[in-house]
């Protein structure tokens, strides 16, 4: 069993597309691992956390406070001033309010709770991904107050919290759990099969996207619909990457910093913002968050290229 969960870990760059396709070709499936996607993201975070605490660089880095305040400000640029920025450009250049909802809202949300297993497999600061999704959960009710306002000035307070207080609760317990193993583990003398954990991973994130992909089964959405959100996902996905990783090299950040702000930037988790919005503005985002998730899942495979001529 651990030498099977220590090849996937090893090919994890293909289980994640072996997901994507699942996701196409079992529809049947979708239904029942959606309902399943808040403990999927609930073992993601708690395997990051204890694939990432052994690595005497990283754990350093997680208690240093000159990393949690260069983290913060990444925060503040990427959840506050870039959506901000984004639906100000986009509402200037009248581009269709689904495009200006997808894009502002993708980039106001916090990191998808796999990122850092995303830039494990880019061999990028793993640590940075996890600071950075555990501030950027933490702050999220504050910096998407002003961004919801901006596309809903309708909807309550306690409307627009009630997601992001949920995904908080939920971080804090696996990171917890996570904390409590590892302190055992290394009590114990017990050493963890890094490849093994990182097999598990690629095979939950695998599982979990069959179920996020379930919208592009629903009869209502066409091959045109599907192309063009499709499209629009890998814009605005590659667009924030790149832009990640622009803004870090301009501040002369390493190869594994670049690679990790780059990764999070792009991967990002919109669906959390699905609870606060009006019911007649779900449908058109469930077909992009659908869609999302095919430049997200390609990221290890795809950004190797790319990411490789960082280093």
């Amino acid at each position: 069993m651990i030498r099977a969960l220590a090849f996937l870990g090893r090919h994890g760059r293909w289980v994640l597309p072996a997901g994507l396709v699942a996701g196409v070709l079992l529809p049947w499936a979708a239904g029942p691992l959606r309902q399943g996607i808040p403990l999927f993201i609930a073992l993601l975070l708690f395997l990051a956390v204890l694939r990432i605490l052994p690595d005497a660089g990283a754990a350093a880095s997680m208690r240093s406070r000159a990393a949690w305040t260069s983290t913060l400000l990444r925060v503040g640029l990427a959840q506050l001033l870039l959506p901000i920025s984004v639906f100000a450009l986009s509402s200037l250049l009248q581009a269709p309010w689904v495009v200006v909802m997808s894009a502002t809202l993708v980039a106001a949300a916090p990191p998808v709770s796999g990122s850092p297993n995303l830039v494990l497999l880019l061999r990028g600061d793993a640590a940075l991904a996890m600071r950075w999704l555990m501030l950027g959960t933490i702050l999220l009710p504050l910096s998407c107050l002003p961004v919801l306002y901006l596309l809903q000035p309708q909807q309550t307070v306690t409307t627009m919290l009630a997601p992001a207080v949920q995904l908080l609760l939920l971080i804090g317990g696996s990171v917890s759990a996570a904390l409590l193993v590892s302190q055992r583990l290394h009590r114990g003398k017990v050493q963890l099969n890094a490849a093994a954990l990182d097999g598990v991973s690629a095979l939950a994130l695998a599982l979990m996207v069959i179920g996020l992909m379930s919208a592009i089964h629903e009869p209502s959405n066409g091959w045109a619909e599907l192309g063009q959100m499709l499209l629009l996902a890998l814009l605005v996905n590659v667009g924030y990457q790149a832009l990640g990783v622009l803004g870090s090299r301009f501040t002369h950040q390493g190869s594994a910093r670049s690679i990790g702000t780059g990764v999070v930037c792009g991967n990002r988790n919109i669906a959390l913002f699905l609870a606060a919005l009006p019911a007649a503005q779900m449908e058109p985002l469930l077909l992009f968050i659908a869609c999302y998730q095919v430049p997200m899942y390609l990221t290890p495979l795809i950004g190797e290229a790319f990411y490789a001529r960082l280093e």
